[in-house]
């Protein structure tokens, strides 16, 4: 299952409605980490015709500039039989620091207690999916497997202002006929 950020098809929604935590030197915490402000940035499935019902979340240490943990939260509590059986857990596919057993309490204790974030992650998704199981849609291109936002040009963007397109360098084609001395 491959994962890509909502921004990259909702730029201005997912820039407006990240979820953030700033922790302050003189703040009263439950939890050990740095000053810092933490981004919860959202992931989803690409895959087409999949309800997983679930999304990714990268957490971002803005002034730290580090990936700092990675979680996983599904939107239902998993059956009592499930494969994995937690809502909220800290993925074990991707890299986590030192700090993400105390970022996953601070997102299922404080960020995951405002059913507001709650209907939005679920608005999102929904969201995300329409745009990845419709072909017609503008932006479906960007879902496909082998595009890299960090690498491909969008289409509304000029060339020169972002990063280029990754084109393979061939070699020119064979010369043919006679080959001419030069004097």
């Amino acid at each position: 299952m491959s994962m890509m950020r909502f921004r990259v098809l909702f730029r201005e929604l997912g820039t407006q409605e990240t979820r953030t935590v700033h922790v302050l030197e003189s703040s009263p915490s439950n939890y050990d980490l740095p000053v810092d402000e933490y981004g919860f940035e959202e992931l989803y499935c690409t895959e087409r015709r999949c309800d997983c019902r679930r999304v990714m979340i990268n957490v971002l240490a803005r002034y730290a500039r580090r990936h700092v943990a990675t979680i996983n939260h599904a939107f239902e509590k998993p059956a009592k039989d499930a494969h994995v059986p937690e809502q909220t857990f800290l993925d074990p596919l991707n890299s986590q620091s030192e700090l993400a057993p105390m970022l996953l309490k601070l997102f299922a204790e404080v960020v995951l207690s405002d059913p507001g974030y709650r209907q939005r992650l679920v608005r999102h998704y929904h969201l995300f999916k329409r745009v990845v199981d419709d072909p017609a849609h503008p932006d479906h291109r960007l879902t496909r497997e082998g595009f890299d936002p960090e690498i491909d040009v969008e289409p509304d963007q000029p060339a020169a202002a972002g990063p280029r397109r990754r084109t393979p360098i061939l070699p020119p084609p064979p010369r043919r006929g006679k080959k001419k001395k030069w004097k």
